[in-house]
């Protein structure tokens, strides 16, 4: 199979291609700057038309979009990244007779929490279920992500590598339900080799549920550590650190991520261990499972 994975310079999308590369398919990297020889050099934040996609798609059996960014910048705006250009590629498909499309969203987005990161999304997912029957999708909505490469791991695992720790106070009890990265590709690489795959919607979540403390505990375990203290920050002294987030383009923390933080990332596993075959890894082994 022929598979164009957009963002594939990006933790998932990275992951995904030596999946499917492993899988004997052919991959064409979807990415900014084209520097092998089966990269395809894609603008995402402005081929946002039907007209500017096809040509792309010449010959591709699938696409899998993993584009994503957590914070909106002017070199980056989510309107276009989360919503017009996935809009006009998935019309495109379409058009085309591209027979699958794997879109990856996230865990959350629908729901209750507004902000920008998950309504940004909603438009393209909602026109991406329109196409059933025109073509067959895998809609991923996963929750936490763990692997090597990703900006949240790092993020996570520092902390855990620290005696005392802060954490928001109000995002200290929400609920997670972690996945590791290798059972998202597994599942994905599963349903694109399955002729018989029909159109779905799956939530991404591991096998194990937790809080924030919890993780970073877990993680502490894993590396051998002692204990950790964890000191819980008041709302308004956190608010007030997203607001200075706000203001800082590289910062991970700013009033969107915080919200998210506060709102949790859980969900039943059930179609998940479905699509995959078998049950998601648990958060108390991704440590452990990568340094064997």
């Amino acid at each position: 199979m022929r598979i164009l994975i957009c963002g594939a310079g990006g933790f998932i999308g990275h992951h995904l291609t030596l999946a499917l590369e492993r899988a004997g398919h052919e991959v064409l990297r979807g990415v900014r700057q084209a520097r092998a020889a089966n990269d395809v050099a894609i603008d995402f934040g402005s081929e946002t038309t039907v007209a500017q996609w096809l040509p792309r798609l010449v010959g591709v059996d699938a696409v899998v979009n993993a584009v994503g960014v957590l914070r909106d910048r002017h070199n980056n705006p989510m309107q276009a990244l989360h919503d017009a250009a996935p809009r006009a590629l998935f019309a495109a498909c379409a058009q085309q007779g591209v027979a699958r499309i794997v879109q990856v969203s996230a865990l959350g987005v629908g729901g209750p929490t507004r902000t920008r990161y998950f309504t940004s999304r909603e438009a393209a997912n909602h026109a991406l279920t329109q196409l059933d029957g025109q073509l067959r999708y895998l809609l991923l909505r996963p929750s936490l992500l763990h692997g090597v490469g990703g900006a949240s791991t790092r993020l996570w695992i520092g902390l855990a590598r620290l005696p005392v720790f802060v954490l928001p106070a109000q995002a200290k009890n929400a609920r997670l339900q972690p996945a590791h990265i290798d059972d998202l590709t597994d599942a994905v690489t599963r349903w694109l080799d399955d002729p018989a795959a029909k159109s779905r919607t799956v939530d991404v979540a591991g096998s194990c549920a937790t809080d924030l403390p919890g993780l970073i505990a877990s993680y502490r375990a894993q590396l051998g550590l002692p204990p950790a203290r964890c000191v819980p920050i008041p709302r308004p002294l956190a608010g007030l650190a997203a607001r200075v987030g706000d203001r800082i383009p590289a910062s991970l923390l700013c009033s969107d991520t915080l919200r998210m933080l506060e709102a949790g990332s859980h969900a039943d596993p059930a179609t998940f261990t479905e699509l995959l075959g078998r049950s998601p890894r648990c958060f108390e082994d991704f440590i452990q499972e990568a340094n064997q």
